[in-house]
């Protein structure tokens, strides 16, 4: 890819922000998902076998 006048660095730097800002909303929901199954285990709908 032809770099031209900072396009293609733009491009780029564009992708990594945005799967940045995936991640961070990922790591949000699974932290969401273990307070979820932490709660349930905590009121004895999830057991240890």
């Amino acid at each position: 890819m032809a770099d031209v006048g900072g396009v293609a660095a733009d491009h780029l730097r564009s992708y990594i922000e945005r799967i940045e800002r995936l991640e961070e909303e990922k790591k949000a929901i699974a932290d969401d998902i273990k307070e979820i199954f932490a709660e349930a285990k905590g009121t004895g709908f999830l057991y240890h076998h």
